[in-house]
């Protein structure tokens, strides 16, 4: 859910765990923050409602670009174990079908570990 509240700055809720789409708002997590956004690079920068001690960062590369799925990372901390984490996400213009070709592709696959050993970094492209 977003509203523009600057110019390439929207208001963001983000829902996180929900068991359908019909009821999104009985979900395990809830963040608010904003979306901003450029040509080249979206940047989410959410507070949990529960816990405001865990802010998430996620950036997704290339958006200008036409496409019915992103990949995007994000950066955080867990608290299952209480850590900082990465995550490779997968963004959706229309809900997909979850199965085990989606499971693999969200998996840290063997090309992201090729990079990872390039770079010392977790590209996600």
């Amino acid at each position: 859910m977003m509203a523009q509240s600057d110019a390439n700055r929207y208001r963001t809720v983000m829902y996180m765990n929900v068991k359908d789409f019909e009821n999104y708002q009985e979900c395990e997590n809830m963040y608010w923050g904003h979306t901003e956004h450029y040509d080249t690079l979206t940047t989410l920068i959410l507070k949990n409602q529960a816990t405001p001690l865990e802010n998430l960062y996620i950036n997704i590369l290339a958006s200008f670009q036409e496409s019915e799925k992103k990949w995007g990372l994000m950066a955080g901390v867990s608290f299952r174990p209480f850590m900082p984490i990465a995550l490779k996400m997968l963004f959706s213009r229309t809900p997909l079908p979850e199965n085990q070709e989606l499971y693999n592709e969200l998996k840290i696959s063997k090309e992201d570990l090729r990079t990872l050993k390039i770079y010392n970094m977790l590209a996600v492209t």
